[in-house]
């Protein structure tokens, strides 16, 4: 039996290769390689270059400064004849071997549409797998950052499409095809953003006016909506709702008026806040939670013009005649609010009580008209203020 066992690592011993064997392939492969030109014997086809992605997290989107970020590694792959062997010449099972990515031509992708400088894929000093038949698989990986130019149009219910866009500077397609090893991303390793959700990925190569194959890297997403319901929206829409209580306000506490200013300024507060999150851009649209902050805002000036006239008629004097238009206005109030408890047998006592309040117009006193005028406006923005929210949800929820 230990004689079997020393026979099998004598022959594991012969067909393993040495050090120096991976040394001398090294030498040989690189000795007088040029690295300035491209691959291939026959000069009129172009290298294939297979190229796909790994995507391992969603870094950043700014819709302020148009910019999205994502860690991951492309996949690239091409066949380089200058780079292949014979495996039986060193040891029958060296297969492989590794070199830096600057001893030998590669593929220089080059970011299209950068957010700061231009940058190549890959470093000098990184490693690329070499297979005796000449196949090179490198894969380099990074923290890319392109510019985005976020739609904030239904913002925080938006969703982006953000494209990565990559080429190979100095060589067109009679130099270099670029093929794409899948139609997306490879998301087993890819790590869930607390705030944007990938909801698709794409990976093409378009062929532009020039001959120039430009790889596009697509990231759809949208946005998680539970922080931005909870912490905005809901509070935007109490406040807007609170803000009605004025009109119920005793008209003799005299806080009508502050009231109604300390709630227009928390609306502005969060108009600020959500401008702040924002491009400062007009196209292709704002965002339509500007417009109805900037409407709340309106009708809540609305609310303080209609507060101070409400005031001046609790201050009026009873001497001061009161216009028809409000004299009716306040008839229905007080026919609404006003109706007495009526008893069977003080019937025709109360119809005669009526006639005489109708023909006596002095009954009627200006405090009367500012309850009236209270009621009105409490009534006009409360509609106001549930279409403008009615309308908003139903643009925002059609389009989702």
């Amino acid at each position: 039996m230990l004689g079997k066992i020393w026979f099998l690592l004598f022959l594991l011993a012969v067909d393993c290769y040495t050090i120096n064997q991976e040394i001398s392939l090294q030498n040989t492969l690189l000795n007088g390689y040029n690295r300035r030109i491209r691959p291939g014997i026959d000069r009129s086809q172009p290298v294939k270059v297979t190229v796909g992605f790994n995507l391992v997290a969603l870094q950043e989107f700014s819709e302020t400064d148009g910019k999205i970020a994502v860690v991951g590694a492309f996949r690239i792959r091409w066949i380089d004849e200058k780079l292949a062997w014979n495996p039986a010449s060193y040891g029958n099972d060296l297969y492989s071997t590794k070199v830096f990515f600057g001893d030998i031509w590669v593929p220089k992708f080059v970011n299209l549409n950068p957010y700061h400088t231009l940058k190549r894929v890959g470093l000098d000093d990184m490693d690329c797998e070499l297979k005796y038949n000449g196949r090179v698989d490198f894969r380099p990986p990074d923290l890319f950052e392109s510019t985005c130019d976020a739609d904030v149009t239904y913002y925080p219910f938006d969703k982006q499409s953000c494209s990565l866009l990559y080429y190979i500077p100095g060589y067109n397609t009679a130099d270099v095809i670029i093929l794409t090893e899948s139609s997306n991303f490879n998301m087993n390793l890819y790590n869930p953003n607390g705030l944007w959700e990938v909801i698709d990925t794409s990976l093409t190569v378009e062929t532009n006016s020039f001959n120039v194959q430009i790889i596009h890297l697509t990231i759809s997403m949208t946005r998680r909506t539970t922080y931005y319901i909870a912490g905005l929206l809901l509070p935007i829409v109490l406040m807007n709702f609170i803000q009605l209580f004025v009109f119920l306000l005793p008209v003799e506490s005299g806080e009508r008026l502050g009231f109604s200013i300390t709630v227009l300024l928390a609306v502005a507060v969060f108009l600020t806040i959500i401008q702040d999150k924002l491009p400062e851009a007009s196209e292709p649209n704002v965002s339509l939670l500007t417009y109805k902050l900037l409407v709340d805002m309106i009708i809540g000036s609305g609310m303080i013009l209609a507060v101070v006239i409400g005031m001046r008629f609790y201050h009026r004097s009873d001497e001061i005649r009161i216009p028809q238009i409000l004299r009716g206005l306040t008839r229905c109030y007080l026919c609404c609010t006003q109706t007495p408890s009526i008893k069977p047998d003080e019937v025709v006592q109360i119809e005669s009580e009526k006639l005489d309040i109708e023909s006596d117009k002095s009954s009627i006193t200006w405090t009367d008209v500012g309850k009236a005028f209270d009621i009105v406006c409490l009534s006009l923005f409360f509609f106001s203020l549930v279409m403008n929210n009615i309308v908003y949800f139903i643009t925002i929820f059609v389009k989702i």
